[in-house]
C-alpha cells in the first residue's frame, strides 16, 4: 500500500468519525472566546473615545458658561479630536469582526444558535436576522458599542449634546436617553 492511500484513508475515517456539522468544544469556545473579546476591545474603545470627547467639548462649554470665555478655538480643537474616534472605532470594530469571522467561521451558524450543544446566540441571529458567523459577529459587536454608547449617557448627561457640537453625534446613535 502506497502511502498516499494509507494518508488518504486516515483522513477519509477522520472525516466519518465526525460528523461534518459538529463542531467541537474547543472551536465553540474559540468561537465564544473571539466574540466576548471582541465585544469588550470595541465597547472599551467606545467608552474610551466617547468620554474623551464630551470630556474635551464639556470643558469647553463649562469655561464659557462658568468664566465667560469665548468657547471657538476650544472647540475647534475639541472638534478635530473628536473626529478622530469614529474611525478609530470602525477600525477596531472591523478587525474584531474579522477575528471573530475566522474563528467563528468554521463552526455553523446553527450551532452557534444552539442553547444546548452551542453557544445560544439564537436570539441575537434571530432578531439581526445573521445568515453567517460573519453576520452574527457583526451583530454582537454592534450591539456591544450600543450598550456602550448607553453607558456613556447615562454617566454623561452631555454627551449627546457634545457628540453633536463636535460634529460626530451621527456615527454614535445610541447615546440617547
Amino acid at each position: 500500500m502506497s502511502m498516499h492511500i494509507v494518508v488518504a484513508a486516515l483522513v477519509a475515517l477522520a472525516a466519518a468519525a465526525r460528523p461534518s456539522a459538529a463542531a467541537t468544544a474547543s472551536e465553540l469556545l474559540g468561537c465564544q472566546k473571539a466574540m466576548v473579546s471582541g465585544a469588550r476591545g470595541v465597547a472599551n474603545a467606545e467608552l474610551a473615545g466617547l468620554f474623551k470627547c464630551s470630556d474635551k467639548v464639556v470643558r469647553c462649554k463649562l469655561t464659557q458658561e462658568l468664566d465667560g470665555i469665548d468657547p471657538t478655538a476650544c472647540l475647534a480643537s475639541a472638534a478635530t479630536a473628536c473626529a478622530k474616534v469614529p474611525p478609530a472605532i470602525a477600525a477596531k470594530e472591523t478587525k474584531a469582526v474579522q477575528k471573530a469571522s475566522d474563528v467563528c467561521g468554521i463552526v455553523a451558524l446553527a450551532e452557534l444558535e444552539q442553547y444546548v450543544a452551542g453557544l445560544g446566540y439564537f436570539q441575537v441571529a434571530a432578531d439581526c436576522g445573521a445568515a453567517s458567523a460573519s453576520d452574527l459577529a457583526t451583530c454582537v459587536l454592534a450591539a456591544s458599542r450600543c450598550t456602550a454608547q448607553r453607558q456613556v449617557f447615562r454617566t454623561d448627561p452631555r454627551a449627546q449634546d457634545s457628540l453633536t457640537t463636535a460634529g460626530v453625534a451621527a456615527s454614535f446613535p445610541c447615546v440617547a436617553p
